[in-house]
């Protein structure tokens, strides 16, 4: 990225819209490339040297190091695309860099900034309106082209079909807050599977504490089980054998009644996101307790949403009803090492997948694609409506606005043709990441969307010809390619009205009056 992405200095004017400008071209030049069934990834490389390898357009751009307010502003709209369509955040940006590249042209023909921003609102409406005559009914197959579709490009798409079949599964069955995805390297993605019930990537503590546990009472503790620290830094002074031998034996003494009191409760397994004390493990494991630590925080809470556990943040307070249950907890064998499973929840809806593949950057990678596609599955499935992919809905909603244009009066209108022009930006990138000639695409695209069922027909990326999406197959949710028109739209009118660019003075700490002169 350039010097100016990562630095803000005041600027206004005619200079603050080019900075603006500028951002959201470079912006969209980040992911542009990872577009399409033949997009290509990005390394993200961080300064400890570790590396990820993706396409997702959502994680490229939460992990690209980019230090600027108006990238932040713009890099809102990825957030908003994935928090609500789960996909479609390289869409986004991409478009929101195209609509900013149209609005600097409009500046030159002297088009007052809120007359381009009023316009791009117009047009965003419209599009809105237009989307609703667009659509597709829902079932089963389709769900299984939409999860398909969405892992399409990316690593999952050689297994793409194992892994829809799940997908749709999981979707179906439980809502997407109960849904877990655990991943494990050193497998074939063939081996990816899903359960009722949680699955947890850990293991006992100590070879003694058993394999599984029936009816297992869960304690959830997200604090050291061991003697406080202000009791671990106090200064001791001992004069003899006898005195270092009764100093030891009275902290040990210590730790037992910590591990009484927690064994106490009827607690029969514990999992711990911080540490244990050696002690209170061995004394744990000669009670037959299963006890698990370092869990990770999203773990805790799976498991507290599924067994009823609540977390508990400091031993003293820990008491029977704080406790969760289940029918069985067992440890079973997933490659090198083993995984807890948790089966026969309270909450009956708890579905877990266990994503497989051969390496740690795949498997990483795989999950990305798989959590997109349960995301898109979900969003169809509650929808009840999806559109054509390929970049059909996009020239449909371009060819029809510009139609609409022509009814809107003043300048306004040279704004909304240019935000069907901005439109075209997805099928054409989808043609040249394909390694097409993106103005044959256009041409057989244009002339495809002159007929009635044109809305159907998007880029083959194989020939570049204009094809009927619905018959290749390529379905995404309406709602992905409305939320992206809309965020896209709205933080373009936004920038382009901003005037000046300056610094403000830190935010204020809580208690301090708003106002200090």
């Amino acid at each position: 990225m350039s010097e100016n992405v990562n630095n803000s200095k005041n600027q206004q004017g005619a200079t603050a819209r080019e900075v603006c400008i500028h951002i959201a071209r470079e912006l969209s030049k980040l992911v542009k490339h990872t577009l399409g069934p033949n997009g290509l990834d990005n390394m993200l490389v961080d300064t400890a040297g570790d590396s990820v390898i993706t396409n997702d357009g959502a994680t490229i751009i939460k992990q690209s190091a980019i230090d600027h307010a108006v990238a932040k502003v713009i890099m809102q709209v990825a957030k908003t695309q994935e928090e609500q369509c789960y996909d479609g955040t390289t869409s986004s940006i991409i478009l929101t860099g195209e609509l900013m590249s149209q609005a600097a042209e409009l500046l030159k023909n002297k088009i007052h900034p809120t007359k381009i921003a009023l316009g791009f609102q117009i047009a965003a409406l419209k599009a809105e309106e237009l989307l609703l005559d667009m659509g597709i009914d829902v079932d089963d197959q389709v769900l299984h082209q939409v999860a398909q579709t969405a892992m399409t490009g990316k690593s999952a798409e050689a297994d793409k079909e194992h892994l829809s079949v799940i997908c749709v599964e999981v979707a179906m069955a439980a809502p997407l807050e109960d849904i877990v995805i655990v991943q494990r390297p050193n497998g074939k993605v063939q081996e990816s599977t899903a359960i009722a019930g949680l699955l947890i990537d850990g293991e006992k503590l100590d070879h003694a504490m058993p394999d599984a546990v029936e009816d297992p009472k869960i304690a959830l503790i997200a604090a050291d089980i061991d003697i406080p620290d202000y009791a671990q830094q106090l200064n001791v002074q001992l004069n003899d054998n006898a005195g270092v031998k009764e100093f030891i034996s009275s902290r040990n003494n210590q730790l037992v009644e910590i591990a009484e009191k927690l064994k106490e409760t009827g607690m029969t397994t514990l999992f711990c996101s911080r540490e244990v004390h050696p002690a209170i493990i061995e004394y744990l494991a000669s009670q037959s307790i299963y006890a698990v630590r370092r869990v990770r925080r999203s773990d805790m809470e799976a498991l507290s949403k599924s067994t009823g556990a609540r977390i508990v943040m400091n031993i003293d307070t820990f008491a029977t009803k704080d406790l969760g249950s289940a029918e069985l907890l067992e440890e079973v064998s997933i490659g090198e090492r083993p995984m807890i499973k948790i089966t026969g929840t309270p909450n009956k809806s708890t579905v877990s997948v266990l994503v497989r593949a051969p390496t740690q950057h795949v498997v990483d990678e795989i999950k990305r694609a798989f959590d997109d596609a349960i995301g898109v599955v979900s969003i169809a499935y509650e929808d009840k409506s999806v559109v054509p992919g390929g970049g059909a809905p996009y020239m449909q909603l371009s060819t029809k606005l510009r139609e609409y244009a022509s009814t809107v009066g003043g300048r306004e209108q040279m704004a909304v043709e240019a935000f069907a022009n901005a439109l075209e930006v997805i099928p054409k990138t989808l043609a040249e990441n394909s390694g097409l000639d993106p103005i044959d695409a256009m041409i057989a695209l244009r002339k495809a969307h002159s007929g009635d069922d044109g809305w159907k027909f998007g880029v083959n990326v194989n020939d570049g010809s204009a094809s009927d999406m619905v018959t290749e197959n390529v379905i995404e949710p309406k709602r992905v390619v409305s939320q992206a028109v809309r965020s896209a739209a709205d933080i373009s009118a936004q920038l382009i009205r901003i005037q000046l660019i300056t610094t403000a003075k830190p935010t204020s700490e809580i208690g301090d009056d708003d106002f200090q002169f």
